[in-house]
């Protein structure tokens, strides 16, 4: 479980990353492939839509941290929606080491050690909540691209 002051580092580190780095989510993409290229297939070639869609999950979670309980459905049915295009439990901790690394270039020499941790604990548990999803969730055909 977040504490308060784990959530109120994440909304204003979050904050802090968007206004410094407007295409945070677009460089997040460009450095998860060059850092897990296997992955790239499972993207459409176009990624501006699902840049969006991120950063709008991500303003949502952000927002949300402080009542978990509002988060872990639709967590739980993105992960779902995710086993649907061949995500594995080890694609999540891939993106979530990228993006800790992103939101810490975005955020500069203020970043410190509670924001990472901070970070990775959120990210854990919204990784541990979306492949309980996945779990639930039947596979019925090939993954394919989102």
């Amino acid at each position: 479980m977040l504490t308060t002051p784990q959530v109120e580092l994440i909304q204003r580190s979050f904050a802090s990353a968007v206004s410094s780095r407007d295409d945070l989510v677009i460089y997040f993409y460009q450095s998860l492939f060059d850092k897990a290229p296997a992955v790239r297939g499972m993207f459409a070639d176009d990624i501006a839509p699902q840049a969006k869609m991120l950063g709008s999950t991500l303003q949502f979670a952000v927002q949300k941290l402080d009542n978990i309980e509002a988060l872990i459905e639709p967590l739980r049915a993105l992960g779902a929606k995710h086993a649907g295009y061949g995500a594995e439990a080890a694609h999540y901790t891939v993106v979530a080491d990228v993006l800790v690394s992103c939101l810490e270039e975005a955020v500069g020499p203020s970043w410190t050690q509670d924001h990472s941790k901070a970070w990775t604990d959120a990210l854990n548990l919204i990784a541990t909540t979306m492949l309980e999803g996945a779990a639930q969730s039947p596979v019925d055909e090939a993954p394919k691209p989102h």
